[in-house]
């Protein structure tokens, strides 16, 4: 398969799904927001805490967030709504959504008077852009549009042997054979494996960027006064074998596969457009990594999880693989892709990568996934500093 059929953006961008997100710029405004999505089939209500009493390093990434979802391939167009004057200002970014050729609007609760008029002229616009965007048909586009982005969930001892191996295969298949993306992100788990990720990278400047940034979130770990090495492995992934963090991060690493790396990006910043693998600089919480995978304008994210988990994100399809056998027996439900007969049956990686890949093939042209069906997801922007 060479081609997959998508939406076509006017910023040259390709979509796998056709969303209208309804997004706020504050957390008051999360109420309208949410109100808003309830009633407008379809559409996607975007919530967080932020927008408010930030440092500029944090507003300015909740804004370079929020367009990041607003702007993704698979949005269709984004109603922006604000509480009054914020600081992420409301009619600012819808301004910056319609540039990229989305329908756009901005929804002010104060200059509308109240809550009231703010929710309708909310859903009168989300209505619009849903009804318009079922109008819009998938047309076919080249893989190399496609930007896979990978992320670890509850690991244990199965995810370096099985799954992570698996999820490896595929996302490199992207990249050599189609000319697509990688992206995975949590770079505090890289914590005793940074020396053999850097030395992936294509040059000199993007290795010791790789080992500065590792450093980075060392020193910013250890000012709090707690040694993240003691609260590494987390208890689920203890339950489930891992033993230290260089042992989780070595096993993390094998999703990323073997291949070059070519640059390292900001939390929720673009992921360039030139093919290869990538890493986003992001914590190892796995909402705010995937939420900020989302913002960089990841198509779809593959989650490799041990022992089951229901990270998942509802602009970016997340595909869910497990090769621990007991792990897709106890949560079928968050299993979209089971490859545990490569790890206890007579199957190989090879087929694993292929279960993958095929079911990566399927989405990509429009298969739900489990978690979409059953409208799971989280969304968590990464903090810098402190409220002030």
């Amino acid at each position: 398969m060479s081609e997959f059929l998508g939406f076509e953006r006017d910023d040259g961008s390709v979509g796998i799904r056709n969303h209208t997100v309804i997004l706020s710029t504050a957390p008051y405004a999360n109420d309208t927001v949410e109100r808003a999505a309830a009633i407008v089939d379809d559409a996607i209500p975007i919530t967080h805490p932020l927008g408010r009493c930030q440092t500029k390093p944090d507003v300015f990434q909740t804004y370079r967030t929020l367009l990041g979802y607003a702007t993704h391939p698979n949005t269709y167009g984004a109603v922006v709504v604000a509480h009054a004057g914020e600081i992420v200002d409301g009619d600012e970014l819808a301004a910056d959504v319609a540039e990229t050729g989305r329908p756009s609007a901005s929804i002010n609760i104060h200059e509308e008077t109240g809550v009231m008029n703010a929710l309708t002229a909310t859903v009168n616009a989300a209505q619009q852009m849903v009804q318009d965007a079922s109008e819009q048909r998938r047309v076919p586009a080249d893989m190399s549009k496609l930007t896979f982005g990978i992320n670890c969930a509850t690991s244990d001892t199965t995810s370096g042997l099985c799954q992570h191996k698996a999820t490896a295969g595929a996302v490199w298949r992207l990249i050599d054979e189609y000319g697509g993306r990688g992206v995975f992100a949590e770079t505090p788990e890289f914590f005793g494996g940074e020396e053999e990720l850097a030395d992936r990278a294509v040059d000199d400047e993007v290795r010791r960027e790789i080992l500065d940034r590792v450093e980075q979130w060392d020193e910013r770990l250890t000012a709090t006064g707690y040694d993240v090495r003691g609260a590494q492995p987390t208890p689920d992934n203890m339950d489930g074998g891992l033993t230290t963090i260089e042992e989780k991060s070595l096993g993390a690493l094998v999703k990323s596969g073997d291949g070059p790396i070519q640059d390292i990006v900001d939390y929720g910043a673009k992921i360039p457009d030139a093919p290869g693998m990538y890493i986003m600089d992001s914590p190892g919480h796995g909402a705010e990594s995937v939420t900020g995978i989302g913002a960089g304008g990841a198509h779809f994210m593959v989650i490799s999880t041990g022992q089951g988990h229901t990270l998942s994100n509802a602009v970016m399809p997340t595909i869910k693989i497990t090769g621990n056998p007991n792990s897709a027996e106890r949560v079928p439900e968050e299993t979209d892709v089971d490859v545990s007969e490569a790890l206890v049956g007579g199957e190989s990686i090879e087929w694993a990568t292929d279960q993958l890949w095929n079911e990566v093939q399927d989405v990509v042209n429009g298969k739900l996934t489990l978690s979409e069906v059953l409208g799971e997801s989280q969304f968590a922007i990464h903090r810098i500093g402190p409220s002030t």
